[in-house]
């Protein structure tokens, strides 16, 4: 009999201290999810103020570049992924510009006028064309340093990847 409370009095101290055990190693799982979720929360703040300040610098950039050419309609950033490197961000993106040429009688266009005075078989696509939406897209890197200073690169390569400082002002055909 006294054999058999000891066993019963061992089975219930064990209970109890892994009863103990389990809530304290709960209490430590959760205290580590809480760390976690708060460091999640912290990084995707940070990455989605990154992301904010390259949206509005590209959008900036744009309007200043190809505005006094095109009616800019939509930006839109795809594709995207940043990293930390050196305690600077490097955010890799596409970059996709919706736009159109302002609102006016095609055959006032020079190149368009001139075709339609030659006879040219393409005058007819060239007037229809005129006022089409387009897309202009760029396959872009971002480094945004410590003061918030975004340099722009521009993927140079055909095949691979070869990351040149650029400016949108590039992307201007000039004569």
């Amino acid at each position: 009999m006294k054999k058999t409370i000891i066993i019963l009095l061992a089975i219930l101290v064990s209970i109890g201290i892994t009863a103990c055990n389990d809530t304290t190693t709960q209490k430590v799982i959760d205290s580590r999810e809480n760390s976690i979720e708060t460091d999640t929360d912290t990084e995707d703040i940070a990455n989605d103020l990154n992301y904010e300040i390259i949206s509005e610098f590209m959008e900036e950039e744009c309007r200043t570049v190809f505005s006094p050419y095109y009616e800019l309609l939509d930006f839109e950033i795809y594709d995207y992924e940043e990293q930390s490197v050196n305690g600077s961000v490097e955010a890799i993106y596409s970059y996709k510009v919706v736009y159109k040429n302002y609102d006016r009688d095609p055959d006032t266009v020079k190149y368009i006028k001139e075709a339609k005075e030659r006879g040219s078989i393409n005058y007819k696509l060239l007037y229809d064309e005129y006022l089409e939406q387009r897309e202009m897209n760029f396959h872009l890197k971002a480094i945004i340093d410590e003061n918030k200073v975004v340099v722009l690169y521009s993927n140079i390569s055909p095949k691979g990847i070869e990351w040149e400082e650029t400016n949108m002002s590039d992307y201007i055909i000039r004569k």
